[in-house]
């Protein structure tokens, strides 16, 4: 995969370079806690404060910095573990057939057919509101698109000899994914940076909605209190209080989306 990476590739792994490397260097890099509410209200941009501070006196730079960490970390565990669900599954699928393939397949069926945010949001909101209730309510709710697409290859590959002797001598899902690695491993990584790509959204979608962990510090919570701010469009206050934000989520999103076009 890396040998066909184009120009615009690259450039896109670049920047989700420098973004896990920002989030893993984010406490050195903030200048002050997140929760350091010694500062003046509202200061502009300035030496001291490079995106000023919100109108709690909080530095809005550091906050920004520290949802690197947060954001990237939901999105990474929450990409991880849909894509191994849904891989799983689809293994399960095609290796037992019959009624186990039925269930599952219709239970995927029942996901696609209400919006996952809907289901995620709904799952959210009655849960107990920390990360790992979100990142739980992400995962459990966005497998069925990679099943889906897992599933359809898989049901290609198992006429092949190599499937058909591991089928002939018992063999298990582990079996069969052993067999079977090099052949899904580009559908693996394209539906894992998806379900990165979706996890930021619906992570930034709930902190917006207000929904989730009210300690985390993500990028959606910063856009959250940003809107709230009765006076975000006077004295260009959106441009340092805002836009840093939704820039740091657009750039993120976009070269995850990137990365899947085929070229």
């Amino acid at each position: 995969m890396t040998a066909r990476l184009t120009s615009t590739k690259k450039v896109c792994m670049i920047i989700l370079i420098l973004y896990l490397i920002t989030a893993m260097a984010s406490n050195f890099i903030m200048p002050y806690d997140t929760d350091d509410f010694s500062h003046d209200a509202l200061l502009r941009p300035s030496k001291s404060h490079l995106l000023g501070t919100d109108e709690m006196g909080r530095d809005i730079f550091s906050m920004l910095i520290n949802g690197f960490k947060s954001t990237i970390f939901i999105s990474l565990i929450s990409g991880l573990l849909s894509t191994l669900i849904g891989i799983i599954l689809a293994f399960m699928s095609c290796l037992y057939k019959g009624k186990i393939d039925g269930v599952i397949f219709h239970l995927s069926n029942l996901f696609l057919i209400v919006p996952e945010i809907i289901i995620i949001m709904f799952f959210a909101v009655f849960s107990k509101p920390d990360m790992l209730n979100t990142i739980l309510s992400i995962v459990f709710f966005s497998w069925s698109k990679v099943y889906k697409i897992v599933r359809s290859k898989l049901m290609g590959y198992m006429e092949k000899n190599k499937v058909k002797y591991t089928m002939l001598i018992k063999g298990n899902v582990v079996d069969l994914f052993k067999k079977l690695y090099f052949d899904l491993y580009p559908v693996a990584v394209t539906c894992f940076i998806l379900q990165c790509n979706k996890a930021v959204m619906y992570e930034t979608t709930l902190s917006f909605f207000g929904i989730g962990d009210p300690l985390s510090k993500t990028w959606g919570k910063l856009i959250k209190a940003a809107i709230n701010y009765e006076n975000l469009f006077y004295d260009d206050v959106i441009l340092w209080y805002l836009i840093p934000a939704i820039l740091c989520v657009f750039v993120y999103v976009l070269s995850l989306s990137l990365l899947t076009f085929e070229e």
